[in-house]
């Protein structure tokens, strides 16, 4: 085993099994043409996948899933999985989002990875929170059940009104809906305040009558 195989394998790929060419570089003090020529060699070889320029899976691992990528394409700006996204991680809706949702305060693109798309949705700072590690690696932040249902509900209130037919939500044991007033209450425009208000008392009205 080699320099650049030991540290993928022996201390990259046990921290998580999403890492980059530069962190490889980092480990290694190898020029970057020589790092991303060892790591072609070992997806050639099936023992890594290319998810874009500059990152590198081992889809092998047991930790790894395509969220585990929303980490590294964060590089560091705060960030969160939510929306539907998270509303299905919470069993709070069945339907499978083509794509990954993510939360940022910055404006970014959607981007297509060889292990899935990543849609980003943008919020104001005030906005931005509500979230914490995932599973027992915590390889990325996942919303609160309450605050993915608020982030749906936001956007769905904002001009070009994403997600304003929301699929069926189902509240778990120990929803806290005291979240959701919070953050409401954070909104700092009166109209669109009430607009998120209001498709709030619709998912509550929604879920006594289903329980009913």
């Amino acid at each position: 085993m080699n320099r650049i195989d030991e540290v993928v394998f022996k201390i990259l790929v046990p921290r998580s099994p999403v890492f980059t060419t530069k962190a490889v570089v980092a480990q290694t003090k190898t020029r970057i043409d020589v790092a991303t020529r060892a790591l072609n060699n070992l997806a050639s070889h099936g023992l890594l996948t290319r998810v874009m320029r500059g990152m590198w899976a081992d889809t092998r691992h047991p930790g790894f899933s395509p969220y585990a990528v929303v980490s590294q394409l964060l590089d560091g700006e705060e960030g969160y999985v939510s929306l539907l996204s998270a509303l299905n991680l919470h069993g709070m809706i069945e339907q499978i989002p083509h794509a990954i949702h993510i939360v940022v305060a910055t404006q970014r693109r959607a981007i297509s990875t060889a292990v899935g798309r990543y849609e980003f949705f943008k919020l104001s700072k005030e906005l931005i929170g509500g979230h914490e590690p995932y599973g027992r690696l915590g390889l990325f932040e996942l919303a609160t059940p309450a605050k993915a249902l608020f982030d749906a509900l936001y956007i769905s209130a904002r001009k070009g009104r994403r997600f304003v037919r929301l699929p069926e939500v189902e509240l778990p044991a120990g929803f806290r809906r005291a979240e959701v007033d919070s953050w409401i209450n954070r909104i700092p425009y009166r109209s669109l305040r009430a607009g998120v208000k209001e498709r709030w008392t619709s998912v509550v009205l929604a879920e006594s009558r289903s329980v009913s």
